[in-house]
């Protein structure tokens, strides 16, 4: 009978079924009665049904490993920029998030080897490059495979940089520099709008974003105010320590002589 009602009642959920089987039965333990029939029905049970949880992939070993901020960087390219000759060259840490943002005046290969060269004088070689499969990617990959590297590792420290080329298709392998390009072009878009700005400004405003992306906190925010978040600046500029020393290494003889002293 609670089948032939729910069914009739294009299967409505328990709580309908009590309140309408109330007004012609009295059914002990209603709710409970009414809850176990509608639960032996396939057609809710199979449009009900919790859809599986897709376990998350691990994460690459090069963004778990202990490196150097920046050491692994993911590389894209956008714009123009509010000027046509202003386009972006975005560097992404793997591991620490930072970011990196040098502008370029074209898209060819000696333009984005010319933006390397000031990024490794700025901020130090990377030992891994991800990019995606562009022209100017594989022909900075393809250049940079024709200099002599094992002469120059036995002249200097100097180590060759490892180019990893994302799969095609595969949008998801650069997540992790997708999103913060997703919230430099929201920062640019409310601040700048549509403004018209010259090339000297642009580099100005991007520095000024790149400083912002790199403050933010990539930890969690505790309502303890002594606990400070963790943000990619902090590695960028080496963490400032509170300036207590350790307590095992204070010499409390000489702190007592200040004490008295003063």
């Amino acid at each position: 009978m609670i089948m032939h009602k729910h069914k009739k009642l294009f299967h409505c959920r328990i709580q309908t079924l009590v309140s309408i089987l109330k007004e012609e039965f009295w059914i002990l333990k209603s709710r409970r009665t009414i809850r176990k029939a509608i639960n032996t029905c396939t057609d809710c049970r199979r449009f009900e049904a919790k859809h599986p949880e897709v376990q998350a992939a691990p994460l690459p070993e090069d963004r778990l490993v202990d490196s150097a901020t920046l050491e692994t960087t993911g590389i894209d390219l956008e714009g123009p920029l509010y000027l046509r000759d202003a386009l972006l060259v975005y560097l992404s840490c793997a591991v620490y998030r930072a970011v990196r943002l040098e502008l370029v005046t074209s898209l060819t290969t000696d333009k984005f080897l010319l933006s390397l060269r000031r990024f490794i004088a700025r901020r130090g070689r990377p030992s891994i490059i991800y990019t995606d499969n562009g022209s100017n990617f594989t022909g900075s990959n393809q250049a940079l495979n024709k200099v002599h590297w094992n002469k120059i590792n036995d002249d200097t420290s100097v180590s060759r940089i490892q180019w990893k080329f994302i799969p095609s298709s595969s949008p998801w392998w650069r997540g992790f520099w997708e999103r913060l390009i997703g919230l430099l072009k929201t920062t640019l878009r409310k601040v700048l709008g549509i403004a018209s700005l010259r090339y000297e400004e642009l580099s100005t405003i991007l520095c000024d974003c790149e400083n912002n992306i790199n403050s933010r906190p990539i930890t969690y925010i505790s309502e303890d105010l002594e606990l400070e978040p963790l943000a990619p600046a902090m590695f960028l500029r080496d963490i400032q320590e509170s300036g207590i020393p350790d307590i095992d290494q204070i010499d409390f003889t000489s702190l007592q002589k200040d004490f008295y002293t003063d």
